[in-house]
């Protein structure tokens, strides 16, 4: 059998991550309201690395000191009985013997050995400063430091380094910010359990995995673990874990081979512990439920996901497939229907339990579907009916109106193909690096330039009409409320918006957006969009003036033939065959103000920064250079675009001035003229002292001096420094 290229097999729809469920079955803290969260604490609160607050709450999206980091830095690697040996004495100023983490503090700060420096430092001033939000590269370097990993591994370029060896190791998978923001306790979390299964620099892990089993519950009488392979360890503390039982993954131990916690299967934000639905409901009207009840075994009260967002039943259309997810008690609904040519089955044509489409890519065929799939040869055409979990469900004729085709996905920088599959995603086996970065329309068929049973992938460009910046806060994108649950896909990757950490996401950050039945935004695809609005640093060019004929003069004046010219002879009568005679036409005198007019030609190089492209924009506009000169950060306004020509109009930003560095709360946002602007990572800085482009936005604040902020819609565009 051929190498299955699922992203997301076996998976629930990762909306599901964000699910709101009862506050009983989300473990100990009422105020953990996400399915991902909930098991990511649950899995520290084993461990004892955290505990909450007295009122019974986690707090996941506060954010987390240096000091609560030391403490559950310390307890994740196991060495909370130390701590008491380090209490007694005072290593900074500002953690005195009488603070709570004084002991954690001195354990994670003092020298492990030779070349071996603490897993957290203090700063120059001698101070470590408890108290302070501890910032993303901060809590990577921590924890890969933790795991052995040092900072000559890292480059030497610091947050970076440490950020890309993170990400190479798994550490950061699911969470996506800028070095310098403060995390919240939720990411914290997310960090911590990465960190279980991350590779330490000798290759194993930071604590002892056992294989893989099921969770079935925790025996408080006997203080063991049930799980499925038998083996019951016994725990250090046993713990109730409602929220954890049921699923797939390992258990952690400690040195003496005692369970400390349960680490399920869970790759970015996914759910992967359920077992693959073998049966669906293909909706067969608008609005119907009918098969639901025998779908969902007789139970009540279940909520209807579609495409990854929660909806009612009224949203459900024809030819909807349903499966039933038992552990969240949904109904997942997929509309994703794609257009393929039948390659090959496993094992037979009458009863395939999978086939082969796309260029290679496998899929599962559920048995209700392989009926419809026996009516097809390999060699045919066919639409196939997907599941949330990529499953076929079944195939039809292409061309019917209600099945008509509609499959999407995202190609990423290395040329390959995710398609989205209701809740999920498939990694197909095609690739395609000519659109890469692109949102595409997918379908397959035969090449007939290629002749005989030859296929071919196409890959349509599939443009977002909607422009604007995603307001998490609010829930909003352009003018359209955000879906709940609404499915985000960032360079590549599933994630949740609660991941990204950020309040605001720029404009050009967002390559895709699809709207659903309801209007509201129910798939967000980010990363660097090309843009029908260029903005940067305009450098002008006067190019000479254009001569602009008045009607009845010159070009425009009539052609009659033997009189103002001829057309020539032999050829067809076209504009292009056309020959003035003199006085008339091009060789009509130009008198300025009488028969026409000439108007300033300019050319606009736009520099748009370290991740755009330079360009140069042709203007036609007199006195263009009163709107905007050279050094001005401008945008461009397309006016004029035909076959031939593409003329534009050179805009001046907003320009907020007097912005200092201690305008800044890390990188991330800035408060200028009483108002915060998030800021984009991919923001360019123009540094004004050496006329060049910082390349990140850390660097040009590090710069300090005084800065410029240029502004659209409340969206900082570009950030212009110096140090004068």
């Amino acid at each position: 059998m051929k190498k299955r290229v699922f992203a997301a097999l076996l998976t629930l729809a990762l909306a599901l991550t964000l699910l709101p469920v009862p506050a009983d079955a989300l473990g100990a803290f009422a105020d953990v309201a996400d399915v991902t969260t909930a098991r990511n604490v649950e899995v520290l609160r084993l461990m004892g690395v955290v505990i909450g607050d007295g009122d019974g709450r986690f707090r996941p999206n506060g954010k987390l000191t240096r000091a609560e980091f030391c403490k559950m830095t310390i307890e994740l690697r196991g060495s909370g009985s130390e701590v008491v040996r380090y209490r007694s004495r005072t290593i900074f100023p500002d953690v005195r013997t009488s603070h709570w983490a004084c002991g954690y503090i001195n354990l994670a700060t003092t020298p492990e050995g030779e070349n071996k420096p603490g897993l957290m430092h203090g700063f120059p001033d001698g101070s470590f400063r408890p108290d302070q939000e501890i910032s993303y590269g901060e809590a990577v370097t921590v924890l890969m430091r933790t795991l052995g990993w040092s900072d000559a591994d890292s480059g030497g370029i610091w947050p970076q380094g440490y950020l890309d060896l993170g990400k190479a190791n798994g550490l950061t998978k699911g969470l996506t910010l800028s070095g310098g923001a403060a995390i919240t306790r939720a990411q914290a979390a997310q960090l911590f359990v990465n960190a279980l299964s991350a590779k330490t620099k000798d290759g194993g892990t930071l604590r002892t995995l056992g294989s893989e089993t099921v969770l079935l519950s925790v025996d408080l009488a006997k203080g063991t673990m049930r799980t499925s392979d038998g083996k019951d360890p016994k725990m250090v503390t046993p713990m109730l874990s409602n929220v954890l039982n049921g699923l797939k993954g390992r258990v952690v131990y400690n040195s003496n081979e005692e369970a400390i916690s349960f680490l399920p299967s869970v790759t970015a934000g996914v759910i992967a512990g359920e077992a693959p639905q073998d049966a669906a409901v293909i909706v067969s009207a608008d609005g119907s439920t009918a098969g639901f009840n025998e779908l969902t075994g007789g139970a009540h009260n279940y909520l209807i996901f579609r495409n990854g967002s929660r909806v009612s039943a009224n949203a459900l259309k024809k030819n909807d497939v349903a499966i039933y997810s038992a552990a969240n008690n949904a109904v997942l609904v997929c509309n994703t229907r794609v257009n393929v040519y039948y390659e090959d089955f496993m094992p037979s044509r009458e009863a395939p339990l999978t086939i082969t489409v796309l260029d290679g890519t496998e899929l599962p065929v559920l048995p209700m579907a392989q009926q419809s799939i026996a009516g097809f040869l390999p060699g045919q055409e066919m639409t196939l009916l997907l599941t949330a979990d990529g499953q076929v469900a079944g195939a039809v004729e292409n061309g019917s109106n209600d099945t008509r085709a509609n499959a999407v996905g995202y190609v990423d920088e290395k040329g390959k193909v995710i398609m989205f599959c209701g809740g999920s995603t498939i990694t197909l086996n095609y690739s395609d690096s000519e659109h890469a970065g692109q949102v595409v329309r997918i379908s397959q068929s035969r090449d007939p330039s290629l002749g005989g049973s030859a296929k071919k992938v196409y890959l349509i460009p599939e443009k977002s009409s909607l422009y604007g910046v995603v307001d998490v806060t609010a829930g909003t994108y352009s003018d359209r409320k955000l879906a709940e649950n609404v499915l985000v896909l960032k360079d590549g990757e599933m994630t949740t918006l609660a991941s990204l950490g950020v309040s605001r996401i720029a404009a050009n950050e967002v390559i895709y957006a699809r709207s659903n039945e309801q209007g509201e935004i129910d798939l967000l695809v980010l990363g660097m969009r090309e843009s029908n609005l260029i903005y940067g640093r305009a450098k002008f060019e006067l190019v000479g003036g254009e001569w602009e004929w008045k009607e009845g003069y010159g070009t425009k004046g009539p052609k009659i033939e033997g009189k103002t010219g001829y057309y020539t002879s032999g050829e067809p009568k076209t504009e292009e065959n056309w020959n003035w005679v003199s006085p008339y036409g091009d060789y009509e005198r130009k008198i300025d103000g009488v028969n026409g007019n000439y108007i300033a030609g300019y050319t606009v190089e736009v520099d748009c920064g370290p991740r755009g492209t330079k360009g140069k924009y042709r203007t036609t506009f007199a006195g263009n250079p009163d709107e905007a000169r050279t050094g001005d950060f401008v945008e461009l306004r397309s006016i004029i675009d035909t076959e031939d020509t593409q003329l534009y109009f050179a805009v001046k930003l907003d320009k907020i001035t007097g912005v200092t560095k201690t305008s800044w709360m890390g990188t991330t946002s800035v408060t200028a003229g009483g108002k915060t602007y998030q800021i984009s990572p991919y923001t360019p800085c123009w540094n004004a002292d050496t006329e060049s482009w910082f390349t990140s936005v850390e660097k040009a604040v590090s710069y300090g001096g005084k800065m410029n902020l240029y502004v659209k819609d409340g969206e900082v565009l570009i950030i212009e420094v110096t140090g004068r």
